[in-house]
């Protein structure tokens, strides 16, 4: 893992941390997305979400991540939809599970 995968996965949890989620626990499906992320970072200078972008991305309608709508789909799901932040309850849940989400693909 390079220095800027390090800086995705160490914003992501500081954005967890702050709102009270946990990161996806599937360590395989988790380096996959902050890949993506730190893809968009490198590329375009922030942090756009990698599963709710264009393809190309377009910087003024793009959402960054965390995005607007990841509290209520966490609130409705136990995840956002790009399955890197999770409640405790779905993460334990899925923990108990697992590999559930493994198949799960972002398009990012």
């Amino acid at each position: 893992m390079d220095k800027q995968q390090r800086d995705t996965l160490q914003y992501l949890r500081k954005v967890a941390d702050r709102f009270g989620y946990l990161l996806n626990p599937d360590e395989k499906a988790l380096d996959r997305i902050s890949r993506s992320l730190t893809e968009n970072k490198v590329k375009y200078g922030k942090y756009y979400c990698p599963c709710k972008r264009h393809y190309p991305l377009d910087i003024k309608i793009d959402p960054l991540c965390p995005c607007k709508t990841f509290k209520d789909e966490i609130a409705q799901n136990g995840h956002c939809e790009c399955h890197i932040f999770f409640s405790a309850e779905a993460a334990e849940q899925f923990s108990r599970k697992e590999g559930l989400l493994a198949t799960v693909t972002c398009p990012g």
